[in-house]
């Protein structure tokens, strides 16, 4: 598990560090002689029981903000420091609102500098501020590293916060975000980052994204002590073979041949941030930051031309340069000039069409991605929401259609016939269903049809049970199901376009 620190320049995050776990992360001279961190630093904080969790100290200063944002990749909870005799600053505020967007699941609030004073209100104004985030609930701690006062309730505040939080999910394909490059005299190229989504192994093959160059890992450690093979949520320096230090950079990404798509091309679904100076309009120029990488970007936003603070909806984020990502990747957006962060959010396509930002079926079928990829923290019954708003419905039209579409199944009328089968409400009708698949409800099987969102849930289950990772025909699928080749086609070709599966000559796979 990856516990960062995020706060205010100056609010004592390195020495909480260096006071946790011995480890004074400002290695380099410039640091330790302006007493500022410029760069990430690392360290392991060994619990009661043994088990180590890697901490990543961030720098504070907002003129490092983006060196802030890479140590972000891959961390899970934070240990936020809010400096007792001064309060939430800017950076404190920013940084905060980084790790909402990001997804991060639990933390810990340190006072910190307690040994000067509390500042009235400190703590009031503190819990003001993380009130509708993910720390709302957080404790919070007052301490300092010169008397020694409350870090050991510090400690087991985390030691809680560590059992309590789920560890990082490890399924598919090994990824790491390159935050450190150098060369050992003896054993050559060293890469560090944070390992997220599947095992490295030692001899394993990986691909430098968003380049093609590949290279061999020849060893893996971590914190300092090696492995045959590292699991998702550590701190990893990979020891590689078959490239030179100058041939990989900062913001490259390990990860197997196959494990990432390149692109400069994703719809996304984009919130910007209550707090934000600006709204983002169409067309805008945003800095991106997503893992290691910065990269400038045009907004195009999808069915609006106007998101305001506090908005949701989706855009079209066109890249300067190629990008190696997954779908359900976050990313963290800051206006071009000012340079404030503005918002961020998920991504949703991978290889979207270039025009049609105003087509319905286009944020119908983004809008079903999005329940699929939701953040942690919201609910899994909450709508959506689309622009344009979205009209009132008749509840009781809302209930027959609802009903006859899960007695339909995965067979459904086509969207006319249902139609034609409310005479007098053809249009009411209309509305209704596009709202039902707005919030996931119906799945869009295709222009003409939609089918009972639960039923196609049940029937991935089932073709996954029986066939796995494995390849299975059209006619294998309408077997399985019991439904007409037509329907099952329908069903194939809608779960190819959400990337539930993947065609594979004449056979297709679950991704």
């Amino acid at each position: 598990m990856i516990l960062g620190t995020a706060g205010h320049v100056d609010h004592g995050k390195t020495a909480l560090v260096k006071a946790l776990t011995g480890v004074d992360t400002d290695r380099l001279e410039e640091e330790r002689r302006r007493g500022l961190t410029i760069e990430l630093g690392f360290a392991p904080l060994i619990l009661s029981d043994g088990m180590v969790v890697s901490m990543v100290d961030v720098p504070g200063h907002e003129k490092f903000v983006p060196t802030m944002l890479s140590g972000c990749a891959g961390m899970d909870i934070v240990l936020l420091a809010v400096a007792a005799d001064q309060g939430p600053m800017p950076q404190t505020r920013e940084h905060l609102a980084i790790l909402s967007l990001l997804g991060l699941r639990g933390g810990v609030i340190a006072l910190t500098r307690a040994d000067l004073g509390l500042k009235p209100g400190v703590e009031e104004q503190t819990r003001a501020l993380v009130k509708g985030t993910f720390l709302e609930q957080a404790p919070i701690l007052p301490t300092s590293v010169v008397t020694g006062e409350g870090l050991a309730q510090l400690r087991q505040a985390l030691e809680r916060l560590v059992r309590e939080t789920p560890p990082p999910e490890c399924g598919g394909a090994c990824r790491l975000h390159v935050d450190r490059v150098f060369s050992v005299a003896g054993s050559g190229t060293v890469v560090t980052g944070t390992l997220t989504g599947g095992p490295i192994r030692r001899g394993d093959t990986v691909r430098l994204w968003p380049g093609e160059r590949t290279a061999r890992v020849r060893g893996l450690q971590c914190h300092g002590v090696s492995a045959e093979e590292l699991a998702p949520g550590c701190r990893a320096a990979v020891n590689l073979a078959g490239v030179r230090r100058e041939q990989v950079k900062k913001g490259d990404t390990l990860a197997p041949q196959e494990g990432l798509t390149l692109t400069q091309r994703l719809d996304t679904e984009l919130k910007v941030l209550p707090h934000a100076p600006y709204a983002v309009k169409n067309n805008s120029v945003l800095h991106v930051h997503h893992g290691g990488r910065e990269l400038v970007c045009r907004c195009i936003l999808l069915g609006r031309d106007r998101l305001e603070p506090g908005e949701r909806g989706f855009a079209q984020l066109r890249l300067e340069a190629p990008l190696a990502a997954r779908a359900g990747d976050r990313f963290v957006v800051r206006f071009f000039s000012p340079v404030v962060t503005v918002g961020g959010g998920c991504v949703l396509d991978l290889a979207p069409p270039v025009r049609g930002r105003m087509d319905p079926d286009r944020l119908e079928r983004l809008a079903l991605l999005a329940v699929g990829k939701a953040l942690p923290c919201r609910k899994p019954a909450q709508k959506v929401p689309l622009p344009p708003p979205l009209v009132e419905v008749d509840s009781d039209l809302e209930e027959e259609l609802c009903a006859r579409y899960r007695q339909a199944g995965l067979e459904p009328l086509s969207n006319e016939e249902m139609e034609e089968a409310f005479p007098g409400q053809k249009e009411a009708c209309r509305r209704v269903a596009r709202a039902l698949a707005d919030r996931g409800v119906l799945a869009p099987l295709s222009p003409k049809y939609r089918a009972w969102g639960a039923s196609c849930t049940a029937a991935r289950d089932k073709m996954k049970a029986r066939f796995g990772t494995g390849l299975f025909t059209l006619a294998q699928a309408r077997d399985t199901l019991g439904i007409s080749r037509k329907y099952a086609l329908l069903l194939l070709e809608y779960w190819d376009r959400v990337r539930v599966t993947q065609k594979m000559g004449e056979g297709r796979k679950f991704v």
